[in-house]
Formats: C-alpha cells, structure tokens, sequence
C-alpha cells in the first residue's frame, strides 16, 4: 500500500507530467509536427512515450528534460490520452497546419456505477492493508451511509489510481469523473498532507465499523 512518500512523489510526478502535457500543447501552435498523428500515438503508449521524451529532451523545459522518461513518468503521461484529452488534427492539401491537445469528455452521462465500484475498491484495498478486513459491498456501503467522508473518499481514490496510472493499469476515464467530482478548491492546490489526511478518516472510518460489527 502507499507511504507518504509515495503519495508525495506520485503528486510530483503527475504534476511534471501535465506540466510536459500543456508544454506540448503550446508548443504545437507554432510547430504542429510536434504533436502529429505519429508523435500523437506514440505519446498514448508507454512505452513508445519514453522513446518520445528521450528523443526530444534537447528541446523540453529544463525542468522535464532531466527526468527518467521511463516507467511511472511515461505511464502516466500517456494515461492522460486515455482518460481526459486527445490530439486534434487539421491538414489542408496533405499538410499538417493545425494540432492541439483538447479535453475530451466521455458522451453521455457519467459512469456512476464505474466511479462507485473504484471508490469501494479503493477503500477496500486501504482497509485491507491495516487488517480491516472490509469486503467490496462493505466499503460500498460505508461510503453510501458515511456521505461525510465523500471528499476523504474522492481524494483517496484519485490518488489510489494514480498510482495504478503510473504502473499502466488505470481505468481510464473513470478516473477523469473523479477528479472533476473533487471540490475545485481541494484540488488546484492538492497535497500529500490532504491525501494522508483523507487516508486518516477513512481508516478510522473502516476501523469503527470492524468494531461494531456486521
């Protein structure tokens, strides 16, 4: 399970990775070919993401071209194309003049069934790595009853999955729906000091119900 320092470097690194997210949207303006449909596939994928970054480091911000572009970095940079935005494209006469990156929200309503379900594992695992032994249905209900605990709840499984992003194993855009579910005020400013104080009350949570009983 997660340690504060997890939590922590997990922040950093999804910050560095939106931060070379946002350097490569703007930089398309000026060179489209940047973020064309090779580059925009290959910066979706792990594994040929990293390639990517080694092969431009010479012209990213200091601060993202000293990074290991490999593993977590990489994971959870091409995780962003999987779960909130996407590349559009513009040719005219077989030439690429426009590319940028865009959010993209899943048509239709939210998946509340999926957000519920990744929440109630989420809390699960967490119960289950102090021995709170809590079943998935358990945390589902602890957190339908317990609507105190929704921001603890939200924070939580954020940065639960990702963890998951940054080991390739995310959601997708379940993920999304939960971030933009979390108070606005909480997360342009999000700290592992507010995760681990979300880990806390939920724990405490999870413990009272072990003690009262089924």
């Amino acid at each position: 399970m997660l340690s504060y320092e997890d939590v922590a470097e997990l922040l950093t690194l999804q910050a560095k990775a939106y931060g070379l997210l946002m350097w490569l949207s703007q930089a398309s303006v000026d060179d489209p070919e940047m973020l064309s449909v090779d580059a925009a596939a290959r910066l979706a994928r792990p594994g040929t993401a990293a390639t990517w970054i080694a092969e431009h480091r010479s012209e990213l911000p200091a601060d993202l071209a000293t990074l290991d572009p490999h593993g977590p970095f990489a994971n959870l940079l091409s995780s962003f194309f999987s779960t909130s935005f996407r590349v559009e494209h513009l040719e005219f006469n077989n030439r690429l003049v426009s590319a940028r990156i865009v959010l993209y929200a899943s048509p239709g309503p939210a998946d509340r069934t999926g957000i519920v379900r990744t929440q109630a594992l989420a809390v699960k695992h967490l119960a289950a790595s102090q021995r709170l032994p809590t079943t998935e249905g358990q945390a589902r209900d602890l957190i339908r009853v317990r609507r105190d605990l929704r921001d603890a709840v939200l924070l939580w499984t954020y940065v639960w999955e990702l963890d998951r992003r940054a080991r390739n194993k995310g959601k997708g855009p379940v993920v999304h729906q939960i971030w933009r579910s979390i108070p606005w005020e909480r997360k342009r400013a999000l700290t592992a000091e507010q995760v681990w104080s979300a880990r806390q009350q939920l724990l405490d949570a999870a413990r009272e119900r072990v003690e009262d009983g089924p």
